[in-house]
């Protein structure tokens, strides 16, 4: 068995691969957890086709390359990498990035046959000289990624273990580096490559840059000015179909954020949100729901959508599929109070919101700009005619919102309820968020949304 130690030749390749890359991965840079092992194993992450179409992107040669196996059977580039990443179960993604590490070879333009011989740097040690029994690319990626599912199955035959804390020299000898190692994954690209800088800060960054999912769950994105806008929810891009769907659901077309083409497509495609928030739809079974946000609500019978002055001229046939990815929610009856809800003035006292019965604080002018933002009060109650319902919990900020919290500098942005920090000026610009879209919030509404991880934690 051959052992990678790191570089040998390929040294010289390290200045290529340098990458300018976006503040908040060089921030983010954690040694002793370079990538979680469920994503090092994770090789479905990528089909033929997908990593095709990022080979392509590079700019090599690796996108019109046909490669030999040990069969002697010619294929694609792609194909090669995407069977290794399925035998050794590793993900195609640390093939990919470990390549670019180590040679530069999805980028370089016209690659030697000795750069392509030893491509991933295996057998190639430190002490200099590559081993000719490693020689030959199929060969450099199977025996590579071999050698990464071995670290995995046989953690104890190697030097570098989880939990042990280890000072590492780079190349040059002129940083050392004390680092605490987390998890497998991470043992085992120290044994393949002992040095931090002049290496596994490289496949980090190179990592996060390509592959990491960077903004945050309630994001509203798009490619360049004329492209669908896509709604980053639960780790999932969903395109937004329609500008009614657009408008009803979020409202302000100024809080799209800019995103590359190859950022968007880290995240796997969700539903489609085709249809606005608030309409009434008819499923094949002539059932009618009413949608809002990701629920729908059945309306229990003809005679409560007549009772609760529905318009069947508004109703949308649609396809299970197209009503599949709406949660079903509490279902419309005829003694469901505002079921599309309705922003209610209560006299001598503020807005509320009531809905299917139940009524919800808005504890701030934010709030109600934040969710409602082309609403205004409908109807005006009494205090006593507003506890004939129930109340429930205060409603909070919409997912995506910017915030800035009275007497406190800071900046978040909301994800998942939770206020994340946005740590520097330079990150906000790289976001492309705008200072327009911060809303002032009392503390009461800070204490809404517990504090979650700053935005500069690239792995989300």
């Amino acid at each position: 068995m051959l052992k990678k130690s790191s570089k040998g030749f390929i040294t010289f390749c390290l200045a290529l691969i340098l990458v300018i890359l976006p503040n908040f991965a060089l921030a983010a840079f954690n040694p002793g957890r370079l990538i979680s092992d469920e994503e090092f194993t994770d090789s479905g992450s990528m089909t033929v086709n997908d990593v095709q179409n990022f080979l392509v992107r590079r700019g090599g040669t690796l996108g019109t390359r046909l490669i030999e196996d040990f069969n002697k059977v010619s294929k694609p580039v792609s194909e090669a990498i995407a069977e290794i990443a399925k035998l050794y179960n590793i993900n195609p993604k640390v093939i990919l990035v470990t390549l670019q590490k180590e040679s530069s070879m999805l980028t370089y333009p016209s690659p030697s046959q000795k750069l392509l011989d030893y491509a991933m740097g295996y057998g190639c040690p430190d002490s200099g000289g590559c081993s000719s029994k490693a020689a030959g690319f199929y060969r450099q990626m199977d025996f590579a990624t071999w050698q990464f599912r071995q670290y995995l199955n046989y953690p104890s035959q190697y030097t570098y273990k989880i939990g042990s804390t280890y000072t590492f020299t780079d190349l040059n000898g002129s940083k050392q580096t004390t680092v605490t190692i987390e998890n497998q994954a991470t043992a085992g690209l120290y044994n393949y490559t002992p040095h931090v800088y002049n290496g596994n800060f490289n496949f980090s960054n190179l990592y996060n840059t390509w592959f990491a999912k960077i903004y945050p769950d309630g994001s509203l994105v798009r490619v360049g000015k004329i492209q669908a806008v896509w709604f980053i929810q639960n780790g999932e891009r969903r395109v937004i179909q329609s500008r009614s769907a657009f408008v009803t659901r979020f409202g302000d077309y100024s809080k799209i954020l800019p995103i590359s083409q190859e950022a968007l497509e880290n995240y796997p495609r969700g539903a489609d949100i085709k249809l606005p928030n608030y309409s009434l739809v008819r499923t094949p079974d002539m059932s009618i729901y009413l949608l809002s946000g990701d629920e729908k609500r059945l309306i229990k019978s003809q005679d409560v959508f007549r009772n609760l002055g529905f318009n069947p001229e508004e109703v949308v046939d649609v396809s299970f599929e197209d009503a599949a990815p709406y949660l079903d929610g509490v279902q419309i009856s005829n003694t469901s109070a505002y079921p599309a809800g309705a922003l209610i003035q209560v006299k001598g006292s503020g807005i509320v919101w009531i809905e299917q019965g139940v009524w919800y604080p808005i504890l701030d002018k934010a709030i109600l700009k934040s969710r409602f933002p082309n609403r205004k009060p409908s109807i005006t109650i009494t205090q006593q005619e507003l506890s004939q319902y129930e109340k429930g919990e205060a409603l909070k900020l919409r997912d995506g919102e910017l915030v800035r919290v009275k007497g406190d500098a800071g900046i978040y942005v909301i994800s998942n309820g939770l206020r994340r920090g946005i740590p520097s000026r330079e990150l906000f610009k790289q976001f492309g968020y705008n200072m327009k879209n911060v809303l002032v919030v009392n503390q009461r509404v800070a204490e809404l949304h517990p504090r979650g991880d700053n935005l500069n934690n690239v792995n989300l």
